[in-house]
């Protein structure tokens, strides 16, 4: 019996894939690095695990043991982003380049023990941890906190205050707390005052997008981290509270019918400009801008049809009615 390959799309493997570890290395190690292959790296291990249907720890010891091979080497000529170290293959091997995430290494009970004893105000953030956050952390709670400390250069007390704006929220969950904490890593929190500045922010940002929730019936619980860019700026550079960015919100779905954040900050860029600083002032400079484009609609339609005064030269007598209708859905730049 002869087979056929039908491939219509391919991906290059190594050699020594097939020849030196398809019998020995095991099912999901070979998953992984044909994910990875295919992918030329660009997934880390987040995404790894939730394509593979696989826990992190198990994508992670399956990176490992390709870097054990020599297959995948860490890339220390790369910078890290956030908590991801780039791989990329070793040497010899003719793979394509490889980014894989992988988390900070969790210290052991006697690495914990050992900087808690000469660090006092780390020892005494583990000491409140627990009362801040009405639960008692533990071990993976103090691995998460001495990351945040560590690796992502917070002090005790911007931690403390971390925990008590994740308290506040009811977010109290490791996870939760080391995506947090490492967001303020990465934006230079280091601070009481930088802290207190970027709670105030986060704090006015859930609000706002609370209330637009109950405007607009909006089902998602919290915003996306690019809408909270957008809340910030809208709120911080543009000085403008719920009233305009909801006016905005019935602006954009007048015009596209769905929900689009970057749509709104047009609207709202525009008014900005404008001077416009209430709902009822955009309202009659929308008004203003129908009234004239109505007069230049009714202008060219009697130029084409014949009354009137005749079309300039150069102007087409069949009116595209169609390429006017497309130009209302454009964002209007309405004038003083």
């Amino acid at each position: 019996m002869s087979y056929r390959l039908n491939l219509p799309g391919m991906f290059a493997v190594p050699d020594c894939l097939v020849d030196e570890h398809l019998k020995l290395a095991r099912e999901l190690p070979l998953k992984v690095l044909l994910w990875m292959l295919r992918h030329k790296g660009s997934e880390g291990i987040e995404a790894l695990a939730h394509r593979l249907g696989k826990p992190e720890d198990e994508i992670i010891d399956a990176v490992q043991y390709w870097i054990g091979k020599g297959i995948i080497s860490l890339d220390n000529d790369q910078p890290a982003i956030g908590n991801e170290q780039n791989f990329q293959p070793a040497a010899p091997q003719a793979a394509p380049a490889m980014v894989v995430a992988l988390p900070p290494v969790r210290p052991t009970a006697a690495q914990l023990l050992a900087r808690t004893a000469e660090d006092a105000p780390l020892r005494e953030l583990f000491r409140m941890a627990d009362t801040l956050l009405g639960r008692t952390i533990g071990y993976e709670g103090q691995c998460v906190l001495l990351t945040l400390h560590d690796t992502y250069g917070l002090p005790a007390d911007v931690i403390c205050m971390l925990l008590h704006y994740c308290a506040d929220t009811g977010k109290t969950n490791n996870g939760y707390i080391e995506a947090v904490g490492r967001d303020w890593g990465n934006r230079g929190i280091d601070t009481l005052e930088k802290a207190d500045a970027q709670i105030a922010a986060l704090k006015e940002n859930l609000s706002l997008w609370n209330e637009l929730r109950r405007r607009a019936g909006i089902q998602t619980p919290k915003p996306t981290a690019p809408q909270s860019e957008y809340l910030r700026r809208w709120s911080r550079e543009f000085g403008y509270g719920i009233d305009m960015i909801f006016a905005a919100y019935e602006e954009m779905a007048e015009r596209t019918g769905k929900l689009s954040f970057s749509y709104m900050s047009k609207i709202l860029e525009g008014w900005h400009a404008a001077g416009l600083k209430t709902p009822e002032e955009a309202a009659a400079a929308k008004a203003q801008h129908q009234k004239k484009l109505g007069k230049g609609t009714a202008k060219r339609r009697s130029s084409a049809t014949g009354g009137g005064a005749p079309a300039p030269v150069g102007f087409a007598p069949s009116f595209d009615l169609e390429a006017f209708e497309r130009s209302t859905l454009q964002v209007p730049a309405y004038e003083d």
